[in-house]
């Protein structure tokens, strides 16, 4: 596998830190939950989720970390420092809620959708592991120890109002992840000119603001959890330097004391969003360096840097002025979002009530490669369920035939060949598009052609291989095939009459079956009216009975 790595602008095959062991270490640029995640959020969140899923469909164990911001990132981090206001103390004060409540709420609100996006991170069994998604306010003792680092080794100092700042002279290497030199972050405005800064281009590791909510006193008791202080004393014994002030941590600081926490002092793989390489990574790794517990440590303590390009919607940066900021939420039920212009558009161009699946949606921010920037539009939300629907019907007719047997040579040589082509795609700066290409190569070759039951195994199992990593196929029962003597055999094993209950829920496949076969009972008893009774149940929850040639039934759930 090749990745391009941003830190050596360079595309470079992959080696893990610990390739005996076949683990590899991923840490991800997770959300800010100060509101919803937008689209071009989730877009970074899936690079790293196909990023893991290509790695675990290659051997290799992932653990990967998904940070939660809940204080400490500034209306203005884009400056290269912690100016403006905490983002999740302007939500509490504009909702008039407390800011650890604002916090808590748009978790679960992001987890919620993390799961319907089929992020791995948040699928059953790591969804509720802390340590996989620590919350900043979590590890501010862990975020303090290494700011006393920092001081201790010359690389931070205090200023007169008790903040504390990186100074950025002691790390010659500033600015080789981003491609910035200092005198063109200054020339551009990139920096924030502060009185109180030795340098302009120094950033915030610890603030100091009076009117903020959020606040610890690294020297006594107030603000910290049960248990944080003591942990405090542990890490720092000789305590925190008397000129640092009670305050709140930088952005920038607490991804690096999260990740050494969490995935210790090297990592294979960390990601992001483009918007994230100045000033953020570009921070943390100055500070995880100077924080380093050995000399001859290398100056980047990440192997692999990775990140998803822009995305645009209409051609544009996202807008609310516009109407072009969307949330996955918006477009999951828009109208429940009181976005009913949305909705409207939508409706317009085929999704009922406004509303698209998350799989179609995952489809779309997936399918162009994310080394590429992505323009968001209707029309590619209308394509992507076209592309999604047609997966998934090749896909259902193959889980229908298949059976034992080998497939023929004509089916399994294209099966074959795709799976390479395939793995080559991914292999290759994970180039979504052109492996999603290979998809479709395989699905047209083999739709044109009747399937003998080794054929369709051998399809299904190329789709579920390449879904292994795309996640977008249903992959519950949703049609089945009945030859006449499978259902006069069952037919003569049923007990009784139908039972037709009033839930109005669409049933499962076992219980669809069950009906066909009573259907295909009544219908050799000549009591139609039972049968039409059963075939308009079915038909009143979404599922579509098609008699056969010789006596057969297939069935669908729409």
């Amino acid at each position: 596998m090749r990745l391009r790595n941003t830190y050596t602008k360079e595309l470079e095959t992959f080696v893990p830190l610990d390739p005996k062991e076949k683990l590899v270490t991923l840490y991800s640029c997770g959300p800010t939950v100060y509101s919803c995640a937008h689209i071009g959020n989730f877009r970074s969140f899936l690079l790293a989720d196909v990023l893991r899923r290509t790695l675990e469909l290659r051997g290799f164990t992932v653990r990967h970390v998904m940070n939660i911001t809940d204080v400490g990132h500034m209306t203005e981090d884009h400056l290269a420092d912690a100016t403006g206001e905490d983002k999740l103390a302007k939500a509490a004060r504009e909702l008039g809620s407390d800011p650890f409540e604002v916090a808590a709420h748009f978790e679960r609100m992001f987890a919620e959708d993390a799961r319907a996006m089929g992020l791995r991170n948040y699928a059953p069994g790591e969804a509720e592991v802390d340590a996989l998604h620590p919350r900043a306010t979590g590890y501010v003792p862990e975020m303090l120890a290494m700011v006393q680092l920092l001081i201790e080794r010359g690389h931070a100092y205090v200023d007169r109002e008790g903040q504390v700042y990186f100074a950025v002279a002691t790390f010659p290497e500033y600015g080789l992840l981003s491609g910035k030199v200092l005198d063109e972050l200054e020339a551009g405005a990139r920096v924030a000119v502060r009185s109180e800064k030795r340098d302009p281009h120094d950033f915030a590791l610890w603030k100091v603001d009076p009117k903020h909510l959020m606040q610890w006193n690294p020297h006594g008791s107030a603000g910290w959890r049960p248990g944080e202080r003591e942990r405090l004393a542990r890490l720092v014994p000789n305590g925190i330097d008397p000129r640092v002030k009670s305050g709140f941590p930088g952005w920038h600081i607490e991804c690096s004391a999260m990740s050494r926490a969490t995935l210790g002092p090297a990592i294979d793989v960390h990601t992001g969003g483009e918007d994230n390489v100045f000033p953020h990574h570009e921070c943390e790794i100055a500070q995880s360096w100077g924080a380093r517990s050995d000399d001859a440590a290398p100056k980047n303590f990440c192997r692999y840097w990775v990140h998803a390009r822009h995305l645009l919607v209409n051609g544009k940066k996202m807008s609310k002025r516009d109407g072009t900021f969307i949330t996955v939420r918006d477009l999951f039920n828009p109208r429940a979002q009181k976005r009913d212009d949305l909705a409207a558009r939508l409706e317009a161009a085929g999704f009922t009530e406004g509303r698209v699946a998350p799989a179609v949606l995952r489809f779309a921010l997936t399918s162009i490669a994310f080394g590429q920037q992505m323009n968001f539009t209707i029309d590619a939300l209308v394509q992507a369920r076209a592309s999604v629907e047609r997966i998934q019907s090749s896909y259902a007719r193959a889980r229908e035939i298949a059976g034992d047997g080998a497939a023929s040579d004509a089916v399994a040589a294209r099966v074959a060949e795709g799976t390479a082509e395939f793995d080559a795609a991914m292999d290759d700066n994970l180039n979504t598009a052109r492996a999603l290409a290979e998809v479709f190569g395989v699905v047209s070759a083999t739709n044109q052609r009747e399937l003998s039951p080794g054929d369709a195994r051998a399809v299904q199992g190329f789709l579920e291989r390449a879904d292994a990593i795309f996640s977008v196929l249903d992959r519950r029962v949703r049609s089945g095939l009945f030859a006449r003597d499978e259902l006069a055999r069952r037919a003569e094993e049923a007990i009784g009459e139908a039972h037709l209950p009033a839930s109005p829920e669409t049933p499962p496949a076992e219980a669809i079956e069950a009906l066909v076969v009573h259907r295909f009972g009544a219908r050799k008893r000549r009591d139609f009216a039972q049968a039409d009774a059963i075939r308009g149940w079915l038909a009143e929850r979404g599922v579509e009975l098609e008699d056969i040639a010789a006596g057969g039934v297939r069935w669908r759930i729409r």
